[in-house]
């Protein structure tokens, strides 16, 4: 992982005040019924985080018009699994810059009473980070799978 990114992660770790390590296995989400899969301000419609190979896969809505959405598949680095106060892990990683993309998405998954999904933008000017965006924390059912 390049420096940049860890610098992201601690960034992001000192927003949320998590700590602590979980157990590996494999969890899947989808966006839950209340916060509506065609809400403007959900454009993942489903995340499935493998902690064994800390990587993070997203089906996520590329572009929308009024009758169709084109949809794509987002990859993230499983940065850092937390234990929180609780039980369930705390989940950030970051989404794999490609090439021409200026933006870095980082995100952080968590349980308080239901589970949640915030993701902030950051770009990079001259090598130091820019938080760009925060977005709207989005809810999600998750199953998690344990894997032997």
């Amino acid at each position: 992982m390049s420096t940049q990114a860890k610098r992201l992660a601690f960034s992001l770790f000192v927003l949320s005040l998590a700590a602590g390590s979980a157990s590996a296995g494999k969890i899947t989400c989808v966006p839950g019924a209340s916060s509506g899969a065609a809400s403007p301000f959900n454009s993942i419609r489903r995340i499935s985080i493998d902690e064994h190979s800390r990587t993070v896969n997203m089906d996520v809505v590329r572009s929308r018009t009024k009758d169709t959405e084109t949809m794509g598949k987002l990859r993230a680095d499983l940065v850092s699994i937390e234990d929180s106060q609780s039980g369930e892990p705390v989940y950030v990683f970051n989404s794999i810059p490609t090439v021409g993309v200026e933006t870095t998405s980082l995100f952080k998954l968590f349980k308080a009473t239901e589970w949640r999904l915030i993701s902030a933008g950051v770009t990079f000017v001259n090598k130091v980070p820019v938080l760009r965006a925060v977005e709207q924390s989005v809810v999600f059912d998750c199953k998690r799978s344990d894997m032997g």
